[in-house]
């Protein structure tokens, strides 16, 4: 009896063990990526994934490189938003928090897979909104949306309509993705989007002297 009550002891304690390196495990696996998002800087991070998607959108290398001292911003604008999200839990121990970590892999999954749908939708209709953009009928403002210059027939107000939906969507998702702000996310994209658009092209830039944002057409 005493054999087997020894016996069972050390089964308890080696399961034990085992349990603490399988969450050790867990936790070096995972914090690196909570670190590496906390340093990295959320609107760089922002604008180096917008610009891999613009690239996608558009089928084409960037014709320049723009930075937010371009646009009037200050050099490296920083992001206001705390390092607070989903990604904080994934260093807890226990059962519970190998839940969260299997939902929100699921959840990432489910996320990637309707960004690479709208990039689609972009990149379908890409052309059309650059002939719009090209012939001045529309502007590319600071919130990285399509805002009509000009007078559009309903099937032009229709086709930046879907064009607006499927960005407010991304940027939402990508905010989400990288805890920070709609408006850091928006302000990324514009960036990005500001390298790929051709001279002539309506878009903002920012006034420091009246604090406002003022149209302009681009103009390298």
């Amino acid at each position: 009896m005493k054999r087997m009550q020894l016996l069972a002891v050390v089964a308890s304690v080696a399961l034990a063990a085992m349990v603490g390196c399988i969450q050790t495990k867990s936790e070096v696996d995972v914090k690196p990526v909570d670190i590496n998002l906390n340093i990295t800087g959320r609107l760089e991070l922002v604008i180096t994934d917008a610009r891999r998607q613009e690239e996608e959108i558009t089928g084409a290398k960037p014709k320049r490189t723009v930075r937010p001292e371009d646009i009037g911003l200050p050099p490296g604008l920083a992001p206001k938003s705390a390092a607070t999200g989903p990604s904080a839990r994934l260093t807890h121990d226990g059962p519970a928090s190998l839940l969260v970590l299997v939902a929100d892999v699921y959840a990432a999954d489910a996320s990637s897979d309707r960004q690479a749908q709208l990039i689609q939708q972009m990149a379908a209709r890409h052309p059309q909104i650059e002939a719009l953009l090209d012939s001045q009928l529309v502007g590319e403002n600071h919130t990285s949306v399509l805002v009509p210059r000009a007078s559009l027939s309903a099937s032009q107000q229709a086709l930046v309509n879907a064009e607006n939906a499927d960005r407010a969507e991304l940027y939402k998702s990508e905010a989400a993705r990288k805890n920070t702000t709609v408006d850091q996310v928006a302000l990324g994209y514009y960036l990005a989007r500001l390298e790929h658009v051709n001279k002539g092209t309506w878009v903002e830039r920012y006034n420091k002297a009246t604090s406002s944002w003022e149209w302009f057409q681009w103009d390298r």
